[in-house]
């Protein structure tokens, strides 16, 4: 199910592609989020319990903010938003795949391909720790969409 973009009042407004800066800068805003509640660790028991219910209440802040209008929080303070080729906020299943696609893959094969002694196991092994830097530099394109926007046929603008 795909949510119609509230970003764009007019289906034939031009966008423009988000910066690459304002790209990255959301990705560490995101990750500041996360590691938000590390701190209530070292408090035992109930700074774990706290931590747990924290990170859950962000999973579901950003699922939903992902969903509905297809920004995370860091997208959403630096106004910037994934939109499908159509113009329209990706579905649920390709925002999973955009998200999840490369680094659970390369999670995959990396822990069931970790004992293998043989020199083409542990040179594919090598080649999947740079997955995510090859991911990464197809920013530098000319239409600053990585490999995980290719895959998932999404485009990162700015926000009106």
């Amino acid at each position: 199910m795909a949510f119609r973009n509230p970003h764009l009042l007019d289906p034939n407004q031009a966008v423009e592609a988000a910066s690459r800066t304002s790209r990255f800068l959301a990705r560490c805003v995101d990750a500041l989020v996360w590691f938000a509640p590390l701190p209530l660790l070292i408090f035992p028991c109930l700074g774990a319990m706290a931590a747990l219910l924290l990170w859950v209440a962000i999973l579901v802040g950003q699922l939903w903010l992902l969903v509905t209008q297809g920004q995370t929080l860091g997208k959403y303070f630096l106004k910037i938003y994934i939109m499908r080729t159509d113009g329209d906020i990706p579905s649920v299943g390709w925002l999973l795949v955009r998200e999840f696609a490369i680094p659970g893959t390369v999670a995959f094969f990396r822990y069931f391909g970790h004992n293998d002694p043989s020199p083409i196991g542990q040179s594919f092994q090598g080649l999947l720790g740079f997955l995510w830097l090859i991911d990464s530099l197809f920013i530098f394109g000319p239409t600053r969409r990585c490999l995980h926007d290719l895959v998932a046929g999404t485009h990162v603008v700015k926000s009106e």
